[in-house]
């Protein structure tokens, strides 16, 4: 799915409205390294059906973007699963790997917003080849780097990967209604919401190929600090030779899932911001 930068940042949109349906039709094989083994029958262009040995057959909705022609970004609900479940896949044909992101909400009692991520690396299996050895895997590549990522909605934000274990962000926008800014500084100032602390939060990078990677971020500090906010699990392929990201967000929006599909365009930059050297209240 090729997207104009210029009209899909007039769109005012948060979510992607159209998915790629390329994969309807096709089967993939998946190899896991801990042994499991599925097929994915993706039966249309948002029904997947999943199955593995001796176990149940399993018809979910889902959605998929495409970082390049031999990338597959596929995000799915799984239906009827307490606490929620969204398992995320980068299906990469080019070197046949795979990597799996299952993400969770509600599954600490005390913290039902608070997403948990596990990550799991496998291959593609194609028929009358050898399974390949190597995987995709966690990097230090992006440690060091700074983007500037625009979003259809108007929000610009600078993303610093100050470590490959955390993500720094500042906002260039503020999208909030002016009514909102004064009904928050006011709740601030009556002691009713925590002071707004510095944007760290837990983050996995891993490599998918040369100039492209998954970031998994989680609103953690955001959450700890104020139980009623944060706890999303933002998910997202970062392809830097196209200077584009192609994600999916995981949270909570009150009592409802918010979850959707999404795309920003973004530029390296050199600037230095005082952001990236602040100490970090979190974290002794």
């Amino acid at each position: 799915m090729e997207i104009n930068r210029e009209e899909f940042l007039k769109t005012g949109e948060k979510y992607v409205r159209s998915t790629d349906d390329s994969l309807s039709g096709r089967v993939f094989h998946l190899a896991m390294d801990d042994g499991d083994e599925y097929e994915l029958r993706f039966v249309t262009g948002d029904i997947v059906e999943w199955r593995s040995p001796g176990g149940p057959v399993r018809y979910e909705k889902y959605g998929c973007l495409k970082p390049d022609e031999k990338t597959f970004f596929v995000a799915s609900i799984l239906s009827e699963c307490d606490p929620l479940v969204c398992v995320t896949l980068v299906l990469d044909e080019e070197q046949s790997l795979v990597t799996m992101a299952v993400s969770r909400q509600g599954y600490y009692p005390l913290r039902p917003r608070l997403a948990v991520v596990d990550f799991r690396f496998g291959a593609i299996r194609v028929p009358d080849r050898p399974l390949p050895y190597k995987r995709h895997g966690f990097t230090r590549d992006l440690v060091g780097k700074k983007i500037n990522w625009y979003y259809s909605t108007g929000f610009i934000n600078t993303q610093m990967y100050t470590t490959e274990r955390y993500m720094r962000i500042r906002p260039l926008t503020d999208t909030r209604t002016p009514e909102e800014i004064e009904r928050e500084e006011k709740e601030i100032e009556l002691g009713l919401r925590p002071r707004q602390l510095l944007y760290e939060e837990p983050s996995a990078y891993i490599k998918i190929k040369d100039g492209m990677y998954l970031l998994s971020c989680i609103e953690a500090n955001m959450n700890r600090v104020d139980e009623t906010r944060g706890g999303n699990n933002l998910m997202f392929v970062a392809n830097f030779n196209k200077g584009c990201d192609f994600g999916r967000t995981f949270s909570r929006k009150g009592d409802r899932l918010d979850h959707g599909f999404f795309m920003a365009f973004g530029d390296p930059t050199d600037e230095e911001v005082p952001l990236e050297t602040e100490p970090t209240p979190y974290r002794v």
